[in-house]
């Protein structure tokens, strides 16, 4: 054959099916574009020395990975329906003489055509909309814009290898379709009927049980310890119990609506129930794609939007007064209050040398117990809490324990203790009996003082474990009865902290310039005497991380977003111009028989409805499930404000349902213009 005669071929055959390969072609290109943008701001040193970026850049350099494995999968996946809408015409040529090495050759081509095309129009784009997409990053995560445009070889380098990698194994997979299949098989491809499917009830009760156990763990789920550990977990049960159940629930649900007569024996009904009853075992897993995806998209727009949106409420919960002072150290201290009195003295002499003034002066100690708490008992010996088989994590616990006349003074109470008992509270809702033993030592519960939480510590709600405020009448007597705990790897279980907390009245950089001073005056003071920790911050200094981490992780999720839809939209087009391919021949017979045009519409539209309404209606199930649990996460962040998230699922649903109904109207003209 004459030189060139292959390409030539590849690019025939892909302009002939140019309905099938534009969308295929424009979704690599999208997938080229964001890889680009995501590791261009995300690993490049675009943005080197810009304030508040460090994290907003770890966030993304977790996103380039995520990106390219769904790129991996996604593009796969399409690849491989786009070869199938083809097998009939690879049997042709094979009829026409072309063996399979021949037809290996077309697809190489036609690899290398899509190759080069996704990578240099996708690169193309994402060079030009790298500047567009720094410019809203930076703005997210206020910082100050660099207006020099720049193009990072490291971010073409890094895009030509992943896209290279994953041509060539969609490559492969074209090939293996082609080669384990006759001609015969080909040509017959698009015509061979399909049996009508059975109702598998066993495959839709596995689905229906896995569904069921991922939404009682997520319902059950309630700490952000295991929040964090099972989320994952119930994920997993659910997209295995969506797959399964709408594969056999779909099949169940056309068989339901065939026997009831009165729906059945409609024109508008009739041909688009019994046609999508002999495809829905394969539709199924299309429809479960489509619900995942939305799913996943409202999820992560809602939490990461929430998050964004209550940021400034999360850093004054973590910071609630503008300099916070800490310091720790293990064991018990017989000469506590004169190391915090001399450290809280070096705070206010440094403060008043920088010519601000306290206020609001918020100091206390709080000694430390840390072990798993089980029937009222505290277990602080590790290796017991190892032996267990089974480890609950949310009984993982930190007491703080208060002297009360110290709690008095700190927080403005009035609460009075008598020996061998205590007071005690926690945000969590967790039971606490009568009494709680500790050791060798079991102590009467004389109150509770939950209400008072918030103002000991705004972010307890959030603690990845369960925080214990307890409140007794001597706690030196008491660190030092308990210095002899196990537990802890140094052998002592009780530590000590000291903060100190207050107003100076100074603006943003003043804030900053004193909490490094006293920060130096600590260090100065505490450096080489054996201390564990001790530290001072600025709640302006750690503004910058929070707003980094926060717009960064916004940032993420309205990209991830964006490839999460355009694959459903993907997913969408090509179901409909499948669907319209082998409904076509339906529609003509009907036509013939004096099915009217009209009619031929309102059974599409009837056939439409059904099976889009499947996905969203599912899609916000599993929403409603998911929300509590997104809620218990974001309190990790700091986020204590289930309102915000339900407002920001609220838009996003909205955001995504007119975006849906778009995506209804073309796609269902799409099927429209084919059949009829």
């Amino acid at each position: 054959m004459k030189a060139g005669f292959y390409p030539k071929m590849a690019v025939s055959g892909m302009r002939k099916n140019g309905r099938l390969y534009m969308p295929y072609l424009i979704t690599c290109i999208l997938m080229v574009a964001v890889f680009y943008i995501v590791h261009f701001l995300g690993f490049s040193d675009v943005m080197d020395g810009m304030m508040g970026v460090t994290t907003a850049k770890q966030m993304l350099g977790f996103g380039v990975y995520v990106i390219a494995i769904f790129a991996a999968i996604f593009l796969f996946y399409t690849q491989s329906t786009l070869i199938k809408g083809r097998k009939k015409e690879f049997g042709l040529y094979s009829i026409l003489g072309m063996n399979k090495r021949n037809i290996g050759k077309i697809l190489f081509w036609e690899s290398v055509v899509n190759w080069a095309v996704s990578l240099g129009l996708g690169l193309l784009a994402g060079i030009g909309l790298s500047k567009l997409a720094e410019l809203g990053f930076t703005r997210m995560i206020e910082a100050k814009a660099d207006y020099s445009f720049k193009v990072s070889g490291g971010s073409i380098v890094a895009s030509v290898i992943l896209f290279s990698a994953i041509f060539f194994l969609i490559y492969l997979n074209s090939v293996r379709q082609i080669r384990f299949a006759n001609p015969t098989q080909l040509i017959t491809a698009g015509k061979a009927g399909e049996k009508p499917p059975k109702s598998n009830w066993v495959l839709g009760i596995i689905g229906l049980l896995s569904m069921g156990a991922g939404y009682i763990i997520a319902i059950k789920i309630k700490e952000p310890i295991s929040a964090l550990m099972l989320f994952f977990v119930a994920v997993i049960l659910v997209i295995i119990g969506t797959y399964f159940l709408l594969i056999a629930g779909s099949v169940i649900l056309c068989r339901l609506l065939q026997k009831n007569k009165g729906y059945y024996y409609k024109t508008n009904h009739f041909v688009s129930v019994s046609s999508m009853a002999y495809r829905m075992k394969r539709n199924g897993a299309g429809l479960a794609s489509i619900c995942i995806l939305i799913t996943m998209v409202l999820v992560t727009l809602s939490s990461t939007s929430a998050l964004y949106a209550g940021k400034e409420q999360t850093l004054e919960a973590r910071y609630p007064q503008e300099i916070d002072a800490y310091m720790s150290n293990f064991g018990f201290d017989e000469e506590l209050s004169q190391h915090t009195e001399r450290m809280s003295r070096i705070i206010r002499n440094t403060t008043e040398e920088n010519g601000a003034e306290m206020k609001n002066i918020r100091s206390y100690s709080a000694y430390s117990i840390s072990g798993y708490l089980d029937n009222d008992v505290l277990e602080t010996d590790i290796n017991m809490v190892n032996g267990f088989q089974l480890i609950d994590y949310d009984k993982i616990v930190a007491l703080e324990i208060f002297d009360v006349d110290e709690f008095n003074r700190a927080f403005g109470f009035n609460e009075k203790v008598e020996p061998g008992k205590m007071l005690i509270g926690t945000a969590k809702k967790i039971h606490i009996g009568d009494e709680l033993t500790i050791g060798d030592h079991t102590f009467e519960i004389s109150g509770r003082i939950d209400d008072k939480i918030s103002a000991i510590d705004p972010s307890a709600a959030g603690s990845p474990i369960i925080m214990l405020f307890v409140v007794v009448d001597d706690v030196q007597s008491l660190a030092r009865e308990f210095e002899g705990l196990p537990g802890n790897e140094n052998g002592r279980m009780v530590s000590w902290s000291w903060y100190m907390q207050f107003d100076s009245g100074l603006d943003s950089d003043g804030q900053i310039a004193l909490a490094d001073k006293i920060n130096t005056a600590m260090t100065d003071e505490l450096q080489g005497k054996g201390y564990t920790l001790y530290y001072c911050e600025s709640r302006e200094a750690e503004r910058d991380d929070f707003v980094s981490t926060f717009g960064g992780l916004f940032f993420l999720g309205i990209l991830l977003s964006l490839i999460f839809l355009v694959s459903c939209v993907v997913i969408i087009y090509y179901k409909q111009i499948s669907e319209g391919l082998e409904d076509q021949s339906r529609f003509s017979i009907m036509q013939k028989v004096g099915m009217t045009g009209k009619e031929i519409k309102n059974s599409i539209n009837s056939q439409m409805i059904t099976v889009f309404m499947i996905p969203v209606i599912v899609a916000g199930i599993h929403l409603l499930v998911v929300l509590p649990v997104v809620d218990k996460l974001l309190t990790l962040f700091g986020l204590f404000n289930m309102n915000l998230l339900l407002v920001c699922a609220g838009i996003c649903v909205v955001i995504c349902g007119v975006f849906y109904a778009v995506i209804y109207k073309v796609t269902s003209n799409a099927y429209y213009k084919i059949v009829s």
